[in-house]
């Protein structure tokens, strides 16, 4: 199930477990400029990874951060900057407004993964198209821990599969692994350009089965022109 903000899917279980885009974040910025210049962690006296996931979200100032942090502006910038202590405590308290878990902001060494958030709606039209296209991209999330691949970020829309993804809900979706496990997680792209979130279930003929509270959704058979469009590899519940 989901714990905290997100959890991982593994094969057979049922828990769920590039980058610059330069045109977006100069129209995110606009008139904002965020940070003081950034000289690199080896500069730093106690080097953290909280420059890196401000960057990654230029929508949130450090005077943003403070606020939602319940603390100075000042006190942010020492951190941003390296002259205090990323600590647990100040960990838990930012990784939420940035998205990114506590672990990312003191070590920073772990793999990091700078994804786009598409319209759902998009994920069955890039089965048909070479690429994710501008236009498809909401925006960027930073995602940690997670295995190598080609990921995307796409929202939930409906209680299909609120048992593990509840509507508003976010799932990591891996483009790579297009490979049909039973009991897996996956997004099917249909012939027609829609797409569709569910588990896949082996048999003849193979089915999509929701994972839901209601008894409203039925499992359908794999139709004829269906693709993987990716694994579900992570759900993300609680983005600010």
């Amino acid at each position: 199930m989901i714990i905290h903000a997100s959890s991982v899917m593994g094969d057979t279980q049922h828990q769920i477990g590039d980058e610059s885009q330069e045109d977006r974040t100069a129209l995110v910025i606009s008139s904002r400029t965020n940070m003081v210049p950034y000289n690199g962690m080896a500069s730093q006296k106690y080097p953290n990874g909280l420059a890196d996931a401000m960057l990654a979200r230029p929508d949130i100032s450090q005077a943003d951060l403070a606020r939602a942090a319940e603390t100075s502006p000042q006190q942010i910038s020492r951190l941003f900057l390296g002259e205090r202590e990323m600590t647990a405590f100040w960990a838990e308290k930012l990784g939420p407004p940035l998205s990114v878990s506590p672990e990312i902001l003191v070590f920073p060494q772990l793999r990091r993964v700078r994804a786009p958030v598409l319209a759902f709606v998009s994920a069955g039209r890039l089965m048909q198209q070479e690429g994710v296209k501008k236009a498809d991209i909401k925006r960027y999330m930073l995602l940690d821990g997670l295995p190598k691949g080609d990921w995307v970020v796409l929202q939930v829309d409906g209680d299909s599969m609120d048992r593990i993804a509840p509507d508003g809900s976010f799932i990591c979706v891996n483009r790579s692994n297009q490979r049909a496990v039973n009991n897996g997680f996956f997004v099917f792209a249909t012939a027609d350009g829609d797409a569709t979130f569910k588990r896949y279930r082996e048999g003849s003929p193979p089915r999509l089965q929701p994972f839901s509270t209601s008894p409203d959704h039925e499992t359908q058979q794999l139709k004829d022109g269906m693709q993987i469009f990716g694994r579900v590899g992570r759900v993300i519940n609680d983005l600010v």
